[in-house]
């Protein structure tokens, strides 16, 4: 990424085959060519890479200065629905967690205002960078800005969550721990903060203590937000009080297919009958809904899960069905979760709860450090 966008980078001749990089050539050849030539040069990155949403939207603000307004709009609304369509962070976790950006074009552009002088550098776009970098799966660089913006603004105490953040993406819990110790400390209301020290917590096998810190989280959030109180219940395994939100949650944001895969899967625990309503689709996690309603075998859920992440979640998604005819094929189950997903997800969560709770041997399950589960993809410069 230092590269990429750092003061000596020059645009290569050919996009290539990465559409990140390729969008980044593309802008840095909009600053010298005509806005023809730049329309034609993002048709042409919009064919190759036709989920490129921000060459999409780039494309829409140059058709919109050449006039074509009609043009424009459909590439706004398609860049706007398609975003719908993108997994967010869980609604529990912090804002700059759960409002991810999916490419280096947020990125860029803060770096071209820091690049404007001492007098635009101010905490904001570090801390606003710093977000990016850790969205996009950068965490070295994220805490180089968070480092930087504290520099700037010591007393901003509620920026060590998100350095704390950074730091459990690289596997640093320990550090992680201390950080979110004192965040917590001078903002003992920050639901935030505690919901973040629950993962590093339960990343460190200090189950008990994290468990204190979700039920505190949801005595601090607000009675109106179901989805994310909803989340923090998954996490311990209380799929009653789950269930609960879960209804409400719907009632708000129907379309929903997490909240409806959940709701499924927290039924399907207690046994609970639900009514049929939910319609999957082929879009994640649309395979594993149409695996609770018996559309989909495990082995064909598995298959379409094309990342470890959706492995992870289509394993939990297995244990929670195989619960109901026995303990052993649901543990094998949660002890593949455990062993490939990251800390910060339910899924993760659950299946600690889950095997905890059956009392399974948790002595062989190997923790992998948060490098290893989906941050491989920082440059290592």
């Amino acid at each position: 990424m230092i590269g990429l966008v750092g003061l000596d980078w020059r645009a290569r001749p050919e996009p290539g085959t990465d559409p990140e990089l390729g969008y980044l050539q593309a802008i840095a050849r909009l600053r010298t060519e005509s806005l023809e030539a730049s329309e034609q040069r993002f048709a042409k990155l919009r064919e190759a890479h036709p989920m490129s949403l921000c060459a999409i939207e780039k494309h829409g603000a140059i058709l919109d200065m050449l006039g074509q307004r009609e043009r424009a709009w459909a590439s706004y609304e398609l860049a706007r629905t398609a975003r719908q369509r993108l997994k967010r962070g869980m609604p529990d976790r912090p804002f700059f967690m759960r409002h991810r950006t999916t490419s280096v074009a947020e990125i860029n552009g803060y770096t071209h205002v820091l690049r404007a002088g001492p007098s635009k550098r101010g905490a904001f776009i570090y801390v606003a960078r710093g977000h990016a970098y850790l969205a996009t799966r950068r965490p070295r660089l994220a805490l180089l800005d968070y480092d930087a913006a504290l520099k700037l603004k010591p007393d901003q105490t509620h920026l060590l969550v998100a350095r704390s953040e950074a730091l459990a993406a690289l596997g640093r819990h320990a550090e992680a721990l201390q950080a979110l110790d004192v965040a917590v400390a001078d903002w003992p209301q920050d639901a935030d903060a505690l919901g973040s020290r629950a993962v590093v917590l339960l990343a460190l096998g200090r189950i008990a203590e994290a468990n204190a810190d979700w039920l505190r989280q949801l005595e601090l959030l607000p009675r109106e937000r179901h989805d994310a109180r909803a989340c923090v219940w998954l996490r311990l395994a209380t799929y009653e009080m789950a269930l609960d939100e879960l209804e409400a949650a719907l009632e708000r944001s129907t379309g929903d297919p997490y909240l409806q895969l959940y709701y499924l899967a927290a039924a399907r625990r207690l046994r609970v009958p639900v009514q049929p309503g939910f319609s999957a689709t082929d879009a994640w996690p649309g395979p594993l809904i149409s695996f609770h309603q018996g559309k989909l075998t495990a082995d064909e859920a598995l298959q379409r899960a094309d990342t470890p992440e959706r492995r992870a979640e289509s394993l939990f998604q297995i244990g929670i069905c195989a619960a109901a005819d026995g303990r052993d094929e649901a543990c094998r189950s949660w002890r593949q979760v455990v062993e490939s997903a990251g800390p910060d997800t339910i899924e993760y969560a659950a299946a600690r709860h889950e095997i905890e709770k059956l009392g399974a041997d948790t002595q062989s399950i190997s923790f992998a450090p948060a490098t290893t589960q989906g941050m491989t993809t920082e440059a290592t410069s």
